[in-house]
């Protein structure tokens, strides 16, 4: 009934001042993999998790009020690799806005502003999977935090500034197993879980309406699940050509990389005075053309630095910081858009190749989905 009564809700309700309106995103894939089993084709919990699984059914409700006050609430129902369905709340948060000297803040649980992809929703996407540095290096579901968060932007003729800093605690996902069946009792202890410190600075420039050029610097500090502390650093660009500038439609291209590197402290499970640190790079670039109005073309490279549990590091102790194998990726998707009123939707196929020491996988998925309603608020 519930799902119902948010369907019936086709139109916002705009009472005064005060905007309420809800947003509803699908999405759902076929396909298969070469790889043993698919958690070996990604660690994001988003990732494809079976040859038929839905990946999300996002419903969502905005509100707005004049222009200094929004709020956001979304909730994420999935398929788990054992083709149960589970769900869990992504974001909730308020968010009070123009304040005097270009600050805004926002408070509750949100997706973390760090890096290209973390602050955005599975339906945002350009491939069907995450890049392999998110959910390595952030969370399995990404790097959610529950605290506060203050941005200053400021705007200047051809470019802008804005710096975004964030505290709170890394937010725990709470199911017996997570999409793709794993447990998290097991989790990945390099991974923030308990009090988190970020910072993102982010400058865009316009040479011309045609052209843009987006530089993203980010940082971010806080406790691990060895009790112990993780530090991460990365770098974002990308360039964006558009035929109709500053207006919607027509063409455009954009061509960017983004680099990640983290620092983990790391203390054995049985013998905490067996303790060290462990360093891990990833590196992705990508390329999109929209060639026509309805039909894009993506691709990605991705590399990602490994290290075994196990392995042996100076002096004979034991590396437990981490367990992941160097990986590179190759990813080439083909979608195709429809519009119809406030109805949006896509297909999108997807290959993917993967090269690790264990062997060459090549994994192929037909993704669908729908999107309904106006934009979100961030």
């Amino acid at each position: 009934m519930k799902v119902l009564f948010f369907l019936a809700l086709t139109t916002s309700l705009s009472l005064a001042d005060i905007d309420l309106s809800p947003t509803l995103h699908f999405n759902g894939l076929i396909g298969d993999t070469s790889a043993s089993s698919f958690e070996d084709t990604g660690g994001h919990a988003h990732d494809p998790n079976a040859n038929f699984a839905l990946q999300g059914l996002d419903l969502g409700l905005n509100l707005r009020v004049d222009d200094w006050f929004a709020a956001f609430v979304n909730r994420n129902l999935f398929t788990t690799s054992g083709h149960r369905v589970d769900s869990e709340l992504e974001e909730a948060f308020v968010k009070f806005k123009n304040f005097p000297g270009g600050f805004e803040i926002r408070g509750g649980r949100f997706l973390n502003r760090l890096g290209l992809q973390n602050n955005r929703h599975l339906h945002s996407w350009n491939f069907v999977n995450a890049n392999l540095s998110t959910s390595q290096m952030l969370g399995e579901e990404g790097l959610i935090t529950e605290g506060i968060e203050l941005t200053w932007q400021q705007e200047f003729d051809q470019s802008f500034l804005a710096l975004t800093a964030s505290y709170g605690k890394a937010a725990e996902h709470p199911h017996d197993e997570d999409h793709n069946g794993h447990d998290h009792k097991s989790s990945d202890n390099a991974r923030f879980s308990d009090d988190l410190i970020t910072a993102r600075a982010l400058f865009g420039y316009n040479h011309t309406d045609f052209q843009q050029h987006r530089l993203g610097l980010n940082a971010a500090s806080g406790d691990n699940g060895y009790h112990r502390d993780s530090s991460l650093h990365s770098i974002d660009y990308t360039y964006t050509w558009r035929e109709n500038g500053l207006e919607s439609g027509g063409r455009s291209f954009s061509v960017g990389a983004e680099y990640f590197h983290r620092d983990v402290q790391w203390s054995h499970p049985e013998n905490p005075a067996n303790r060290g640190s462990s360093a891990q790079n990833g590196l992705m670039a990508f390329a999109s053309y929209r060639f026509t109005d309805q039909w894009i073309a993506d691709l990605r490279y991705e590399h990602l630095q490994g290290r075994s549990a196990g392995s042996e590091i100076d002096m004979g102790e034991v590396e437990y910081a981490f367990a992941s194998a160097t990986r590179d990726r190759f990813s080439v998707a083909l979608s195709r858009e429809f519009e119809y009123k406030e109805l949006f939707s896509h297909i999108r196929l997807q290959y993917s190749h993967d090269d690790t020491k264990e062997g060459k996988d090549d994994s192929i998925w037909l993704q669908f989905g729908f999107d309904f309603g106006q934009g979100e608020v961030r």
